[in-house]
């Protein structure tokens, strides 16, 4: 018996092409139909509020505006630092302002260790036009030519720890030629000894005691402060609730 395998005459052998079946032009083959299903409905997402974008803190002089906004609302005025131009200028718009609103007492809290003599006198010619009282109130350190700022109100207080440096106002820088030098220092002497005349007679003290303790640099606490004259008396400690 031969071993060849022997397949069916009508079947084609392996080894042999098998004839393409014959199809109709543009025959495509059937898709498998799906059985019909009912649309799902949509889960509901879940709602996550948009991110705001990051908030940057506003500038240091926004701040202050705003926190010296809050304080005009209870008529107080807040001089800090060194007082120049620009100080005084603000200071004394803010003064101006409120004396157009209404007529109560405006305090002016002081925390200044010098002044500019052109500058504190900008603020001392204000204060003494002002129809509205003013009261100082001093925190901190009060110095130099701000001391002139107290003979320019109408009452003046201090809180304990307060200090007082008597020290003439600085001088603003001179350049020029010689006769230039000369006007100018004759023009700020004349303006020191009006400060040291207004403190002398703030105080009751001759006009060469006030300069001989302005020259010497003298240091007075908030008790001493009040033997000398600079101010009424000492504002106490509020007492809080318990």
């Amino acid at each position: 018996m031969s071993s060849a395998t022997w397949f069916p005459p009508e079947r084609p052998r392996p080894w042999e092409p098998r004839q393409p079946e014959w199809r109709p032009p543009g025959w495509q083959p059937t898709q498998p139909t799906q059985p019909h299903e009912p649309p799902q409905p949509e889960r509901p997402r879940p709602y996550w509020p948009p991110t705001p974008p990051p908030q940057l803190p506003p500038p240091a002089e926004d701040v202050r505006e705003l926190w010296e906004d809050r304080l005009l609302d209870q008529r107080i005025v807040q001089v800090n630092g060194r007082i120049d131009n620009d100080v005084a200028t603000r200071v004394a718009s803010r003064l101006l302002l409120l004396e157009s609103r209404t007529s109560r007492p405006v305090t002016l809290r002081l925390n200044s260790g010098n002044a500019d003599l052109t500058a504190v006198w900008t603020l001392v010619d204000t204060l003494d036009a002002l129809v509205v009282p003013v009261h100082a109130l001093v925190v901190g350190e009060l110095g130099g030519g701000s001391l002139a700022l107290l003979t320019a109100v109408a009452e003046r207080y201090a809180h304990p720890h307060a200090r007082f440096r008597l020290a003439d106002p600085s001088l603003p820088s001179i350049t020029g030629t010689a006769g230039q030098l000369a006007g100018e220092a004759a023009a700020n002497k004349t303006l020191v000894d009006s400060f040291h005349a207004r403190l002398a007679e703030l105080t009751g003290k001759t006009l060469d005691e006030v300069a001989d303790d302005f020259r010497r640099g003298r240091f007075l606490t908030a008790d001493g402060a009040v033997e000398y004259g600079l101010i009424t008396d000492i504002r106490p400690r509020t007492v809080r609730p318990e």
